[in-house]
Parts: structure tokens; sequence; C-alpha cells
């Protein structure tokens, strides 16, 4: 591909989460699970026009998701199964989250954040991205949905990349539904959890691990963790620490320190070089949603160490995860 038309390609490549979110949100991809249909067909069963609605999807087939099959019929590919509501590891909240205006528009202010280091997203909307998610439920449904279907494929893969046998009571700092501790769990039947999440989380949560049958082996408390975290035998947090810059962070970090037990954190690691990697364009998202900062693995290493924590190992998880696994430094009197 020569230089221009590589541009281009990334250019215009703008157009597409909105096309896929549009699908996403009228549940295309479930309409389709038993066989193609026209647009004609799709529009009555999704309330569109049908015209409208095959530029969609010629569109969206262009790029692998959905295909046109013949006589104006369109059916799943397996990249467009991932916007069906009902199959493990779907993408359709993620789809919808990306084209919301909360996701979108920040952006437009890119270049402002870049001048100043200020999240874009307060710019635009006068608070924070957690003070915004407060205050709009139906955002913060889609965003919490988002997060577990962006994570939960990594589950196992980080559960078996550590022994957690040695402790009894395992503490999920911001764990949101439950799901890492569950994957725990089920995996070591003798350990129990802790989920520490705010008021408005724990319904799901509680849910959540009630469908999966570990009500009597999860407790859940509300809090805040910036305030006190509970005690436990070691301290996971996961994919929460990238969402702030370093002070934010360290102040976290050292409310865990004062649980004086070993600390997982668990967070994707910008590597060196010049190759793609998931993690160098999520910190362009948390910098400009929530002013926050994804990090090398000396720099995590370097934020750990300031909380009072010496770094024992960093172990891959996934392509995307490591676990950083420090313990707590006691300087004697």
């Amino acid at each position: 591909m020569d230089a221009r038309r590589q541009l281009m390609e990334y250019l215009t490549g703008k157009w597409v989460p909105p096309v896929l979110a549009t699908l996403a949100e009228l549940g295309v991809a479930d309409e389709l699970v038993a066989k193609p249909l026209t647009t004609s067909e799709l529009g009555v069963r999704v309330g569109a026009d049908s015209r409208a609605l095959h530029r969609v999807l010629r569109a969206a087939a262009s790029v692998g998701v959905f295909v046109e099959v013949g006589d104006g019929r369109f059916g799943l590919t397996e990249t467009a199964s991932l916007l069906r509501s009902d199959v493990p590891g779907s993408l359709r909240d993620a789809a919808r989250m990306f084209a919301l205006e909360p996701f979108w528009s920040p952006y437009a202010q890119l270049t402002e954040t870049v001048r100043t280091g200020e999240p874009a997203f307060d710019q635009v909307f006068g608070m924070s991205i957690y003070e915004y998610l407060q205050a709009n439920p139906g955002a913060a449904q889609i965003f919490g949905a988002t997060v577990a279907s962006f994570h939960s494929q990594a589950l196992k893969a980080i559960i078996a990349s550590h022994d957690f046998s040695p402790y009894q009571t395992v503490v999920d700092v911001g764990g949101g539904s439950g799901n890492l501790l569950i994957e725990l769990l089920q995996a070591y039947p003798e350990c129990r959890g802790v989920l520490l999440e705010l008021d408005s989380v724990l319904p799901t949560a509680s849910s959540t691990i009630a469908a999966a049958g570990l009500s009597d082996r999860i407790e859940l408390v509300a809090g805040d963790f910036f305030a006190a975290v509970p005690a436990g035998d070691a301290y996971l947090v996961k994919s929460n620490l990238h969402n702030f810059g370093d002070d934010k962070a360290l102040e976290l970090l050292h409310v865990v320190r004062r649980g004086n037990a070993p600390v997982l954190v668990i967070e994707t690691m910008i590597p060196a070089g010049n190759d793609p990697h998931y993690s160098k364009f999520d910190d362009i998202e948390m910098m400009t949603i929530a002013g926050g900062d994804d990090r090398t693995e000396q720099e995590w290493s370097e934020l750990v160490t300031a909380a009072g924590f010496a770094v024992r190992a960093v172990l891959p998880a996934d392509e995307r995860f490591s676990i950083l696994i420090a313990d707590p430094i006691y300087v004697s009197s």
C-alpha cells in the first residue's frame, strides 16, 4: 500500500465506528442469526428505513463486518457475530459506547488536550467522565457493559498466570461486576473474595455473582477506594489505575498500602518500539476522556514503588494485560 492510500485509510477510519454503532443499536446482528435477510425485511424488524439501512450495511460489509450475499440480502460474518447480544464476549455494547457523544465529541478538542495536558472531556462537558456517568445512568450502564465485555476474554489468562493459592481472602478494589473474582474463586475453591465498589454498581455485581453461584463466598462492600479498603490477604487492582494521572493513582495505591498485603496491579503495559499495540491508543483515550495514563512497565514499577511497595514480579497474562505483583515495604523504627 502506498503512503497516500495508507494515510487516507487512517483519516477515513472515523466513518467506521458510527456505522457499527448504528447497526449495534438497532440490533441487526440478532436478526440475522437464522438466515440472511433483505434490508426491507430487516427494516421492518428493527424499525429502520430500508434504503438507509442498505447503505449502512453495505459500508459495514466493505470492511468485513456483515456480508452482502446477493439479491439485496445481508448476512453475518464471524466479526459481525460479535455484535450479537447473546454471544460470549459480545462487543455490541462497546460498539454502541464508542459512538456515544461523551466518548466521541471530546476528540474534537484533542489538540487542546495536547497543548494543556488536561482531558478534553472536562472541557467539553464541564465535569469529569466519572461525574458524567453518575449523572447519566443510561450511559453508565453501557460503559459498565463495555468494560466487562472488553475484559471478559482476558480473565482466564489473568488467573492462570499467577498462583493465588497463598491468599485466603482476596479483595478486588473497584472490581466492577465481580467477574474477575468469579473467575478466581471458580479456579480456587478454597479462596474467598471481597468486592469493593460504589453503591451504584453493587446491585449489578450482586446479580452477576448470584448467577455464578458465589454469593456465599464473595462479600460486597460499598465504598470509595480513595478512602479505605477492606482487610484481605491480597489486593487486586485491575484497570483502575490507568484511569488516573500519577497523583491520583499514587493516592489510590497509598490507600491500598494501608492494607499491609501484596497488591496485584493488572494493567496493559506500553511496549517499546514502533509496533502497533492496543495500549498506545488506549493511552490516548485515557488522556482525552479520563485524564489518565497507560504506562510502560518501568513507569508502573516506579509508581508502585513510590507508594511503599517492592515489586516482586511482572507476569504477562495475555496480549493486552500483565500482572505486576508487589509486596508492602516495612520500615523498621
